[in-house]
């Protein structure tokens, strides 16, 4: 129907707009470790978005709209595997049990917890006008977005990023985080 059709067009053009960025989440949130599939978890939220547009069809949806579809679908995937883990597994005592796939290991898991806490720790510290331009850069916003979002020029925008990430890096340092790449 011409209805579908609207929608079908405006969802489209939303992926153009932020299907790069809808990428990059992806990535970012690493499913793959919690066994979900990042294709799963993107098609759920090109479904999120259909309905949504379908729902509001005046509405402009931002790049800051789709952070939060992507968000909140990875959240739900990430409770739904949590309750499949949780699920007592089949008492099989006909197979032989197999030996777990590698993968990170408790000491990797710790060590990532750890270095997330301190960029968390260290993120707290900034001065609040360069920590969501930060948050946002390290999310993979352009600095368009960022100056969109911030209600600054891009250039200003670019400063705000470009001092706060020294000075992340610095703090990062002398925590002992080890060196990064300029």
């Amino acid at each position: 129907s011409r209805d579908s059709e609207s929608v079908d067009a405006r969802l489209q053009q939303v992926l153009d707009d932020f299907g790069a960025r809808l990428g990059v989440l992806m990535r970012t949130y690493r499913l793959d470790r919690h066994g979900i599939d990042p294709a799963d978890v993107e098609q759920e939220v090109r479904i999120r978005l259909w309905k949504a547009i379908a729902r509001d069809r005046s509405g402009a949806f931002h790049a800051s709209y789709v952070q939060r579809v992507v968000a909140t679908t990875v959240i739900d995937a990430l409770r739904r595997a949590e309750v499949r883990a949780a699920e007592p597994l089949p008492e099989d005592d006909d197979e032989p049990g197999q030996l777990p796939e590698e993968g990170i290991g408790p000491e990797q898991s710790a060590s990532d917890g750890e270095r997330m806490s301190g960029l968390k720790q260290c993120l707290a510290e900034i001065p609040e006008r360069r920590r969501l331009p930060i948050t946002m850069h390290l999310q993979g916003f352009s600095l368009q977005e960022i100056a969109d979002v911030a209600g600054v020029s891009a250039e200003a925008a670019r400063k705000l990023v470009t001092r706060g990430l020294d000075g992340l890096k610095s703090r990062l340092r002398e925590l002992g985080y080890g060196d990064f790449d300029d």
